[in-house]
């Protein structure tokens, strides 16, 4: 098990420089703001009745983060579509954009090829280049936001979410599709490159809250518990677990959990050793769900299954959705530190992709 608190045995097993794009989430979400919120969009993108986001893993999450988080003003449907076909309702009046870092994401390809079928509007979020799906916006003379992720040296897409997140909120803005203003968004990211520094590798584990999580974390199965405007970034962080830490990890969310899952913590057994119940604590959270937080984590500890909990500290709701994501990146990658593990490598879904494609 290496040591997280030196840094040549870090830099060992991390020869892409995953620590060095975590660090730069704020670059990210500078850049990819400044970018995709100034986008002139032609005329054809007026009148929007609906909006579809195609997109997986890294891809998908950061949208539904928005989705989530501003689900009270956005100001027409949003939908996120994790397969390879769109609702029967997009057409014309539907804006479908495609979401991928890479920009070679099979099922956000068939998605847009079905989109040019209906007739739909077409836009989307990634990576500039040759790929497949550049070329195809390209081809149809799609306006979307296309990114240089030089703030994302290992290039792993989860690794670079900045972009997708303020790429997608940055479109929306552009469109007019919601109201933001650019203080709001440039307030939380000054907080994120602030409260990140409390996370680098050089504080000492004794004083750095993301190491002490990721030592909390291991050898557990951790349900990432969260709420509201948070719920998309509950998704991300168990992504993050997964690929970055090879560790299995579930989000849940409260209230919907309050229905079913406190039932499910008899059996296995080996539950009461293992799992754990990460609560992120928000006081902006609505009441009723702060105090379901409080009356949740007795129900679930006096079935003897662990809990912990992170309480946001951010001054408004986007700075602590921004603080969880530096707070979930941080620990995930010194997960992969304390299991030894390159968190870049992806050698599963790496083998996956190959086996498709024959």
């Amino acid at each position: 098990m290496a040591n997280m608190d030196t840094i040549s045995e870090i830099k060992a097993l991390d020869p892409s420089g995953v620590l060095e794009s975590t660090a730069k989430f704020p670059d990210q979400c500078e850049q990819a703001w400044r970018e995709a919120s100034t986008i002139k969009f032609p005329p054809g993108y007026e009148n929007i009745y609906n909006v579809v986001v195609c997109g997986m893993g890294g891809s998908r999450f950061t949208p539904r983060t928005i989705k989530e988080f501003f689900r009270d003003r956005i100001k027409e449907p949003y939908e996120i579509v994790e397969d390879y076909t769109l609702p029967q309702y997009v057409d014309k009046d539907s804006l479908v954009i495609l979401s991928s870092f890479s920009g070679t994401t099979e099922e956000v390809l068939s998605c847009g090829q079905d989109a040019l079928r209906r007739g739909a509007r077409i836009s989307g979020v990634m990576k500039d280049g040759d790929s497949k799906i550049v070329s195809f916006l390209k081809a149809q003379g799609a306006t979307g936001y296309l990114f240089d992720p030089k703030n994302n040296p290992c290039g792993q897409p989860r690794i670079g979410g900045g972009y997708l997140l303020m790429g997608h909120l940055g479109l929306l803005k552009a469109l007019r599709l919601i109201d933001i203003d650019d203080s709001e968004v440039v307030s939380a990211i000054a907080y994120a490159r602030t409260v990140g520094k409390k996370f680098a590798v050089e504080v000492p584990t004794e004083k750095n809250p993301a190491k002490q999580l990721a030592k909390t974390l291991k050898d557990t199965h951790p349900f990432i518990v969260t709420s509201e405007f948070l719920r998309g970034f509950g998704n991300a962080f168990s992504n993050q677990i997964n690929e970055t830490a090879k560790m299995i990890s579930d989000p849940r969310n409260i209230p919907e959990l309050n229905h079913h899952l406190m039932e499910g913590l008899k059996y296995p057994k080996t539950l009461h050793q293992n799992g754990l119940f990460l609560f992120f604590l928000s006081q902006f959270y609505s009441k009723l769900v702060q105090k379901r937080y409080a009356i949740t984590k007795t129900v679930v500890e006096k079935q003897g299954v662990n809990t912990f909990t992170v309480n946001l500290e951010g001054p408004s709701k986007l700075a602590q959705t921004l603080e969880a994501f530096t707070i979930s990146g941080f620990t995930s990658f010194y997960m992969a530190v304390l299991y030894d593990m390159d968190p870049v490598a992806i050698p599963w879904v790496d083998y996956f992709k190959a086996e498709l494609a024959k």
